[in-house]
């Protein structure tokens, strides 16, 4: 079934919106990252039980992006996001008022599992009215426009911090998930084809996308590319805190590059993709990536922060190219399974991040290289995805 231009003005949710629920994904995860150092002190717990408002919060995410995005193939666009904005803000509300680590983990479990819809939804619904380069192009700019709160929001989030407590980082948290719930059910309009609903059962969708030299190329290098950011989210609060004694205002502050990173490749993607094409945008991605992992033993000796955030500013960049190209490139493997396929690509994506969060945060002690050593071992994940890549457009022509 084609829709006309026409029908896609009809369909299309508001921008605005999109961009707010985008927003509040890596505001979600990294904003609280600057309190756990301070998390670690008031529940007096240990800085890798402490990280685990990280790992605990991926492990969400995984579960959730594979249930709900095959939901969404069957069940609408419109219900699952609502539904789970609204799980979102809940979590959000039990992690405010924890009395324990245990507890915070929990509701932190449960504001990642809503708040995973934040990351693969938006960049569906955008994949539902626009084709596979203009899809991507469109998803450069959407991201662009919603790095401005993670842009500021380790820095606000961290201050917040050191001046007051870190519970009211999620209480805020949980009035977004609240009140973006209500604009999706006030605004957001249904954008699923009821013909382009999937005729194969859930593991079937997802065995027939697994058995595609293509996406399991695009599996490689996305999983590659975020394993690298992942495993600093996960490491670099340590190195700046405890290792180099910084605060959580200064490291928020310091974040900021990596937000500004991010959101350059981002706007690459926008301005680029349509001329050049998703694969072309890959490759090219990958050229950042390698140089900033290189950057990160050129500095490994450096103590001050420099060293550590403008390796990252590169590696944030190469993301930020390559997430939305990847992110359309994988769910136009199979038209009929977007949803699926962006949801197992993240289930994927952030099981691998879980792993690469756990080991970090187990190796880490006195210091950074462990980090740096995983970090390269996840750039040669992506390059290996890479060749698969180009040797399977090679035996296509």
């Amino acid at each position: 079934m084609q829709t006309t231009t026409a029908d896609t003005a009809v369909r299309q949710p508001p921008l605005w919106l999109l961009i707010a629920i985008s927003a509040a994904a890596p505001l979600t995860m990294n904003g609280v990252l600057p309190a756990t150092t301070a998390i670690m002190r008031e529940l007096s717990t240990s800085y890798s039980t402490a990280q685990l408002v990280l790992t605990v919060y991926l492990a969400a995410s995984m579960c959730s992006q594979i249930i709900l995005g095959n939901l969404a193939d069957t069940r609408g666009r419109r219900p699952v996001m609502i539904g789970a904005l609204a799980v979102f803000g809940f979590g959000g509300l039990l992690c405010a008022v924890a009395p324990s680590i245990e507890a915070l983990l929990a509701g932190r479990f449960i504001q990642g599992f809503g708040s995973s819809v934040c990351v693969f939804l938006p960049r569906t619904i955008m994949r539902d009215v626009h084709p596979k380069d203009k899809a991507a192009s469109a998803i450069g700019y959407m991201v662009t426009a919603m790095m401005v709160a993670p842009l500021f929001g380790p820095a606000l989030f961290g201050w917040i911090t050191d001046v007051s407590s870190w519970r009211i980082l999620y209480l805020l948290l949980a009035t977004a998930g609240f009140v973006l719930s209500f604009l999706s059910y006030k605004y957001q309009q249904e954008t699923l084809i009821t013909s382009s609903q999937p005729t194969q059962s859930h593991w079937q969708s997802n065995k027939a996308l697994l058995a595609e030299h293509e996406f399991i190329a695009y599996v490689l290098i996305m999983c590659g590319s975020v394993g690298v950011y992942f495993c600093y989210l996960a490491g670099a609060p340590y190195v700046a805190m405890e290792l180099r004694n910084n605060t959580a205002t200064v490291y928020g502050a310091w974040f900021s590059m990596v937000a500004i990173g991010y959101l350059t490749g981002n706007f690459a993607a926008g301005r680029y993709s349509v001329k050049y094409g998703t694969q072309k945008m890959i490759m090219l991605s990958i050229v950042p990536l390698i140089i900033g992992i290189m950057l990160f033993w050129v500095f490994s000796g450096m103590v001050h922060l420099i060293g550590l955030f403008l390796p990252m500013l590169f590696i944030a960049f190469s993301n930020g190219m390559c997430l939305p190209n990847l992110t359309s490139a994988a769910m136009s493997v199979r038209t009929d399974n977007a949803g699926g396929a962006s949801g197992l690509l993240g289930t994927l994506q952030v099981g691998t991040a879980i792993v690469l969060t756990l080991i970090v945060s187990a190796l880490l002690k006195n210091s950074a290289l462990p980090l740096y050593t995983i970090i390269t071992i996840c750039g040669l994940v992506a390059l290996a995805g890479l060749w698969l890549l180009l040797s399977s457009e090679k035996k296509l022509t």
